[in-house]
């Protein structure tokens, strides 16, 4: 399939692009989209991603919780996150399905993403890590697993890997972190199935509008991480005085910020104060000054300058 036939399809809403459109068309009738409430806790959205499956708009970020894994899963549970964010390399996986099981949930009331670490990108087959991915979140599926950076020469074979598990029902959709539009472009070329998402860094300090932009022209959902920066924007007086004027933090300004643009976030906090905060931005909205003294605080600058998609170090 070429790039052009690619990117045409990619405009038909609740459509996975494969080479063998016959061979799709079985493949969903036999794993249909569940399908999503109507209603979620805290009137969260839910995101269309481009096969048809939803995404709650607001989610819970796991990394750097560590031993504090189930208990922070179980209190954003409990306060009404359905969307969890974890990665093999977080080595949280199977405390994350812990909490959310002590919170009372079933499988089936959360969405759960995870992502295949460089290290075993770099240790084909990837398979047998996969499998122990899905084990350890409930033994029944991953709703979004994304290859969590663009690991150079191992790119395809962990996709074309991923899109077994698609066929086989195991993984509903795949997605990508962390990729610049040039990666997307190469996976483009042979991808049978199509990418969903891009997870990658935005923030205040690193808004990313060229790239987003861009991105979206694939046709993708754009997910941010570390959406408060690890906390670093939140002193910022534009965002206080926003805060004052809606009687909001800068934390739920900021957080608001993001989804006003589209974006789906997934903040991180060990904090149950924090925890409910963040849940607590879809009663309020920004207008454009507010959003453009927000935007005016860009400055290109990541969290870490490590975190560059075509020079990390992981």
């Amino acid at each position: 399939m070429n790039r052009r036939d690619f990117l045409k399809g990619a405009a038909l809403a609740g459509t996975a692009i494969l080479a063998n459109k016959a061979a799709f068309a079985a493949e969903q009738a036999a794993t249909p989209a569940a399908p999503a409430p109507s209603i979620l806790p805290g009137n969260v959205p839910l995101v269309t991603l481009p096969n048809g499956r939803m995404i709650p708009q607001l989610g819970f970020g796991t990394l750097w919780l560590k031993e504090k894994s189930v208990a922070s899963v179980r209190m954003a549970a409990e306060r009404g996150y359905r969307l969890f964010d974890t990665a093999q390399g977080y080595g949280n996986e199977k405390e994350i399905w812990q909490g959310i099981r002590e919170a009372g949930l079933v499988r089936s009331e959360v969405f759960i993403t995870t992502k295949i670490s460089t290290d075993n990108m770099r240790k084909p087959p990837q398979k047998a890590c996969i499998e122990r991915s899905i084990e350890a979140l409930g033994g029944e599926y991953i709703d979004l697993m994304l290859i969590h950076w663009p690991v150079r020469d191992h790119i395809r074979e962990t996709w074309e890997t991923l899109e077994d598990f698609v066929r086989q029902g195991t993984i509903r959709s795949i997605g990508l972190s962390n990729f610049n539009p040039h990666h997307i472009d190469d996976l483009l070329a042979y991808a049978q199935v199509r990418p969903v998402l891009n997870q990658i860094e935005i923030h205040p300090y690193h808004s990313q509008e060229a790239n987003i932009a861009a991105i979206r022209k694939y046709g993708l959902v754009v997910n941010s991480w570390s959406p408060l920066a690890q906390g670093k924007v939140l002193s910022e007086a534009a965002l206080a005085n926003i805060g004052k004027k809606h009687n909001k933090t800068p934390a739920q300004v900021t957080l608001r910020w993001a989804v006003q643009r589209g974006l789906v976030v997934i903040p991180r906090s060990q904090n149950p104060a924090h925890i409910s905060e963040n849940f607590d931005i879809f009663n309020f909205s920004l207008d454009d000054a507010d959003m453009t003294a927000i935007a005016a605080l860009n400055r290109n600058e990541r969290v870490n300058p490590k975190n560059d998609p075509d020079n990390f170090p992981w």
